[in-house]
């Protein structure tokens, strides 16, 4: 598969999946032994990934969606920088709907392993959305005018 077209792929998963809420497009995509290092996945493949994604997001910010997403495909491997939005109208991170807006990025690495995405690992940026939820309070200046 050429780079473009596992590019392709890729964000037509994302779509289906976290636009449609289109459970299929994990069968679709993710490996049977898939194994993912974010502490929050409770397990490993399939069912595991669904759980979690069910669980976190379809539940906590349902209409959560990548505005920007760059990708790139280097032989085995995936890299997706991504700009997500949603509004938080269901339990998300233990903090009850608040309906305001979050907003987060994520970098993932994805092993590809016959041409699904066998391992994953993230960084996830979350402090906006951690302001926003109250998780942590923004810190005040120590500066004094004169």
């Amino acid at each position: 598969m050429s780079f473009d077209e596992t590019r392709q792929r890729f964000l037509d998963f994302r779509r289906r999946l976290y636009e449609q809420h289109d459970l299929s497009a994990i069968d679709d995509i993710v490996h049977p032994h898939f194994t993912s290092h974010n502490p929050l996945v409770p397990g490993r493949g399939i069912a595991a990934y669904k759980a979690f994604v069910q669980g976190v997001f379809f539940r906590g910010v349902p209409d959560m969606r990548p505005v920007s997403q760059q990708v790139l495909v280097e032989g085995e491997r995936l890299m997706a920088m991504t700009n997500w939005q949603a509004t938080h109208t269901g339990t998300f991170l233990g903090v009850p709907p608040t309906g305001k807006a979050l907003h987060f990025k994520t970098a993932d690495l994805y092993l590809l392993r016959d041409g699904l995405l066998a391992e994953h690992w993230d960084i996830v940026d979350r402090l906006d959305a951690s302001l926003a939820l109250g998780l942590i309070k923004p810190a005040r200046s120590t500066e004094t005018n004169p």
